[in-house]
């Protein structure tokens, strides 16, 4: 096994969001020669929960998708950049759940309903920018969006609202449960 593929460079953006107004952190894992291998374009995996993505430190959740080292672990892997969004704490439920739930378990509290909103920062904001700044291969069939639980739900919205820019999601966990009736299989699919 070749050790030296496992050298991975890791860039860091703050990105603003235009409907809060606040910067958001966006991580950028680049894989081994991306600066001297200039004529090489890569495919793109997109993650929601960029706190998850990469330290379990940082994770909200206790742990991470230990992204790194399942990259060295595999090593065929075909070389890729991996972008992780943060999420944005407090906001997370407003975020990934495109539709407001339908009650709350807070009274007087409106949960979700930023979803579409967080959809076109993602592709109108980061992926534009992840495109000009690196070497991407942009087309829907090299760019992926992978995300668990409601990242999973935001995933899955994202990728049928935009079908044209993503060929490929990895949707685990889903929270569909929130918006069951909204997520039901079209009749031309059935």
């Amino acid at each position: 096994m070749n050790q030296s593929y496992f050298y991975l460079k890791m860039k860091e953006h703050k990105l603003k969001v235009p409907y809060t107004g606040k910067e958001r952190r966006v991580r950028i894992l680049l894989p081994k020669d991306y600066e001297k291998d200039t004529d090489r374009s890569y495919p793109v995996v997109y993650f929601h929960d960029g706190q998850n993505v990469f330290n379990s430190k940082e994770s909200f959740i206790g742990h991470s998708w230990k992204i790194i080292p399942a990259i060295k672990r595999n090593p065929d892997i075909s070389r890729m950049i991996v972008v992780a969004i943060d999420n944005d704490g407090m906001g997370r439920m407003n975020e990934y759940a495109a539709w407001k739930f339908q009650e709350s378990p807070i009274p007087e509290q409106q949960f979700g309903g930023k979803g579409v909103e967080y959809a076109e920062f993602v592709m109108e904001v980061v992926k534009p920018f992840i495109d000009e700044t690196y070497r991407t291969k942009a087309d829907c069939q090299h760019t992926a969006m992978i995300g668990s639980s409601l990242g999973g739900n935001i995933t899955q919205f994202i990728g049928l609202e935009y079908q044209d820019k993503i060929g490929c999601l990895g949707v685990f966990s889903s929270a569909n449960w929130l918006h069951q009736p909204l997520y039901r299989v079209p009749e031309t699919i059935a």
